[in-house]
């Protein structure tokens, strides 16, 4: 099994080491490396042997959970999931759920998006490109943690775009469980296309500066996502 450390992130690189975790291991699962039922080192032990903090282990194999790919068994250890049984976790549970979380961003980044097309630049317009591309990039290798992560990145800066600080106050103090809705729908594998084309087609309306074909365009894509993790949200 390959679990050399991962190597040194070059200068100026801003990827997070956890993703660099992420991506090995899910490799390792996908590929036939670990099997279904398979149980992973211990945290401690994997830590060391990939070179990383016990933190971003940690973090990523949250991401990992909660795409549904490991299994975290309290008192036994971390298995590979059974692709039949990959049903992500929702590790807020204390707080709320999934739907409270998918219903406030139906209205949030809704009305998020409609802000940042009335108040879109071309330099706006022009940001929007990365992270389509890397949302595109990932899904042609099949790297899902690398498509979760460009997924936050182009909600983050639709909001940053909105150019509400307030909003962006609201939205800020419930970041991680909107993270987590975002990776949620991620496990069905075989709808990771749809992602995309919402994505591209938010970002399209979004260049026109067409305001309410921007929120429907959002507020389509946080139906259809909850909807990939078996929610239907109220019309």
């Amino acid at each position: 099994m390959n679990w050399s450390p991962l190597a040194e992130p070059a200068p100026g690189d801003r990827v997070p080491v956890s993703r660099g975790v992420a991506e090995r291991l899910q490799a390792l699962i996908l590929q036939g490396g670990l099997a279904a039922g398979d149980r992973l080192p211990s945290q401690r032990d994997l830590a060391a042997r990939l070179g990383v903090s016990r933190p971003s282990l940690r973090e990523a194999m949250a991401a990992l959970e909660t795409m549904g790919l490991v299994v975290v068994r309290v008192g036994s250890g971390v298995y590979v999931a059974s692709p039949d049984l990959r049903a992500p976790p929702w590790r807020f549970a204390d707080r709320c759920s999934p739907r409270d979380v998918y219903e406030a961003r139906l209205g949030l980044e809704g009305y998020a998006a409609r802000l940042a097309a009335a108040r879109m630049t071309a330099g706006g317009s022009a940001r929007l490109q990365a992270p389509i591309e890397a949302m595109a990039a990932a899904l042609a290798r099949g790297d899902v943690p690398a498509m979760a992560e460009a997924d936050v990145l182009f909600h983050d800066l639709v909001v940053e775009l909105a150019g509400n600080p307030v909003l962006a106050g609201m939205i800020g103090p419930m970041r991680d469980m909107v993270v987590e809705s975002q990776r949620l729908p991620m496990a069905r594998a075989d709808r990771l296309a749809e992602t995309l084309a919402e994505h591209r087609a938010i970002a399209a309306c979004l260049r026109t500066g067409d305001a309410a074909a921007s929120e429907e365009a959002m507020t389509c894509h946080i139906r259809a996502a909850a909807d990939r993790y078996g929610i239907a949200l109220l019309e």
